[in-house]
């Protein structure tokens, strides 16, 4: 079920019979929380669900007045983070409230002169509604001057009772980033990759009956191959491994397959020594797997959508390019020239 974009997790047929006996009209805190982690149990993908029962829940279905809003979603990042030792957190909003960005952190996308993107192209049109919002755009350079780059924070679109999109930007104490530096290579710093800590899924709706759902924000933790294949690597998105490559020796040879795979394992490794300084060392992919398959026999039976296996590919797997795909313009060397 899909809701104007949004992903929608349906909790009442997984295990109506936790809920009480006579379900109010409008449910409790209390009851919400169990709503909201019995969804997370049974979702049909999340490699991290055998926590479900610790996830914390936070209630703000009475809050309708947006700037309250964006304090909350703000005040997510920072329950989620608690300055590196990660939590999987979920809050719950009040049904007049839509949240525009698929992520409460996510990082913009401007479109150059000759074509080009600078910052992550997944976000080039949230980035023009954010722009067109009121956002200037670009982080403080020299002496507070504005100067877009490749990892700049969007802020919150927030929409009420389908009104005008309006922008809050997240100060920088709530979002938690990583500087990737690499134990062997001391040019890896100097490339100027980063990423967030807590990837906060926030175009979510938790239906509590058939008739009832409520917006949802929600918090996990990232598994190492994500950041390095999905979203740094992806040809897509940052397409950071030619780049790497050509670091790693490459520079007037041909970048080809075998190269790149060196450099998606490099870049993993940056990204699991980075982490690790900053106290949050991200799982790698058989590690949550291992833990995942343990989990799956203990689940009820009952109906719940059906099961996806969880696809948790090595880093070289992004190295692959579709039959008919010509390169991607996107990356941060064309973007900075």
């Amino acid at each position: 079920m899909t809701n104007g974009g949004a992903e929608v997790i349906d909790v009442v047929a997984a295990e109506r019979g936790h809920l009480a006996p006579a379900v109010p009209t409008i449910p409790t805190t209390e009851q919400l929380a169990w709503a909201a982690r019995v969804a997370w149990a049974n979702a049909d993908k999340g490699i991290g669900r055998l926590r479900w029962r610790g996830l914390h829940v936070r209630d703000l279905r009475g809050v309708s007045d947006p700037d309250a809003v964006a304090s909350g979603l703000a005040e997510h990042l920072r329950v989620a983070t608690r300055d590196g030792k990660i939590r999987s957190v979920a809050t719950v909003l009040d049904p007049s409230i839509e949240i525009l960005n698929d992520q409460l952190v996510s990082y913009a996308g401007y479109r150059q002169a000759d074509g080009s993107i600078l910052g992550d192209p997944y976000h080039l049109e949230l980035t023009t509604l954010a722009l067109r919002a009121g956002w200037p755009g670009g982080r403080p350079v020299d002496g507070g001057r504005l100067l877009p780059g490749p990892f700049d924070v969007l802020p919150l679109l927030l929409r009420v009772h389908g009104g005008p999109v309006i922008a809050y930007e997240l100060s920088p104490e709530r979002v938690l980033e990583v500087p990737l530096e690499h134990p062997g290579f001391a040019w890896f710093a100097a490339l100027g990759l980063r990423w967030y800590a807590v990837p906060a899924l926030s175009r979510h709706r938790l239906h509590f009956t058939e008739a009832l759902a409520y917006p949802v924000a929600f918090s996990g933790f990232y598994v190492a191959f994500e950041m390095a294949c999905r979203e740094l690597a992806d040809p897509n998105r940052y397409n950071v491994l030619p780049m790497i490559a050509r670091c790693l020796g490459r520079e007037g040879h041909p970048v080809d397959g075998p190269w790149l795979r060196e450099a998606a394992r490099v870049l993993q490794q940056a990204i699991l020594h980075s982490f690790g300084r900053a106290g949050m060392v991200p799982p790698t992919a058989s590690a949550r797997l291992e833990i995942y398959h343990r989990y799956m026999p203990r689940r009820k039976p009952g109906p719940r959508p059906v099961y996806r296996p969880i696809d948790a590919p090595p880093p070289s797997g992004v190295t692959a390019v579709p039959a008919g795909l010509g390169p991607s313009r996107h990356g941060l060397e064309r973007a900075a020239g």
